[in-house]
């Protein structure tokens, strides 16, 4: 599960197996700092920022506008509406600009997360880790095909007093019980927020989707671990990713979860997609300047192919 070198094989195996990989001590200090230092100052300047999902509002109707228009029709009795068992992204409640103008110490107690626009453009320093071709020689080989950037995120993540949402609790990022090839994915996280000693907050369920019985596999989505049964519950696994380290998982076939963090949470998200993957669509959204474009070897190039070049 913790590799010290990138081996794609190794990585591969430990994820079909674990759900997850660990690459130690992958990130540079010069990184981290850098990033640490530059987003909170973004996250002060709303026109650069994704317009947040308000639960402090939904938390006022008892999240009485859950729905579970995904899941097959003979599941839906399983749930009794007490808790919002969706994506934050779908929450059609937005937090209003002049909150969003207050700055994120002020935000921040109406969302539990913000993501930022065009990231690439205006974090560019995250380039080195989105286009790094050995990590993307370890999706080719997880994908069994050349790989695609599906979609890149810098999100953050606040400590408040709102309720436990989407990322917060036990899920899969493909909500159905069987996910077509073509849509097979695998997703890397990249943590800017640890110190020395502190541990991200990721937690993952060491049990493929399909040892899963189908009636709890629709009835554990967006769920607490104390709700889990026990025979998931004895198989989480929270692993040990330290300051400087990243790692690869499995959201499709693997329940997982990050709790809320006890200090601001600062998240690089990469997706990793095959040609025919249904976020392409999204991605031809994704900017990147074509002054950094043009610097790409072939192997770069065709990994962002997808991307909007300005």
């Amino acid at each position: 599960m913790y590799f010290n070198s990138i081996k794609p094989l190794d990585l591969v195996n430990s994820l079909n197996k674990n759900g997850i990989a660990v690459l130690k001590n992958y990130l540079s200090n010069e990184t981290i700092e850098t990033i640490k230092k530059k987003i909170p100052k973004l996250l002060n300047k709303s026109n650069l920022i994704k317009t947040a999902s308000d639960i402090k509002e939904i938390k006022k109707n008892n999240f009485k506008n859950s729905n579970f228009y995904w899941l097959p029709k003979k599941f839906n009795k399983i749930f009794n509406g007490n808790q919002y068992k969706q994506p934050t992204g779908e929450i059609t409640t937005k937090v209003s600009n002049s909150i969003m103008k207050k700055g994120y110490k002020f935000y921040s107690k109406y969302a539990n997360s913000v993501e930022f626009k065009d990231p690439l453009v205006n974090v560019p320093e995250i380039q080195k880790i989105v286009f790094n071709e050995k990590l993307i020689k370890v999706a080719k080989k997880f994908l069994k095909t050349d790989p695609y950037l599906g979609y890149v995120a810098v999100r953050c993540h606040f400590k408040n007093n709102l309720p436990n949402i989407d990322f917060n609790l036990f899920h899969t990022d493909g909500r159905n019980k069987k996910t077509k090839d073509e849509n097979k994915l695998i997703k890397l996280l990249a943590p800017f927020h640890l110190e020395k000693k502190q541990k991200i907050e990721f937690s993952i369920i060491n049990v493929k989707r399909n040892k899963i019985k189908s009636e709890d596999y629709y009835k554990y989505q967006y769920s607490k671990a104390s709700e889990l049964p026990k025979y998931l519950k004895k198989k989480i696994i929270k692993p040990k990713v330290y300051k400087k380290d990243i790692l690869f998982f499995d959201p499709d076939n693997f329940l997982h979860n990050a709790k809320k963090p006890k200090k601001l949470r600062i998240m690089l998200y990469i997706i990793f997609v095959k040609k025919n993957n249904y976020m392409i669509p999204k991605t031809k959204k994704i900017k990147i300047k074509k002054k950094y474009f043009r610097l790409f070897s072939p192997r770069q190039k065709k990994f962002a192919k997808y991307l909007c070049r300005i």
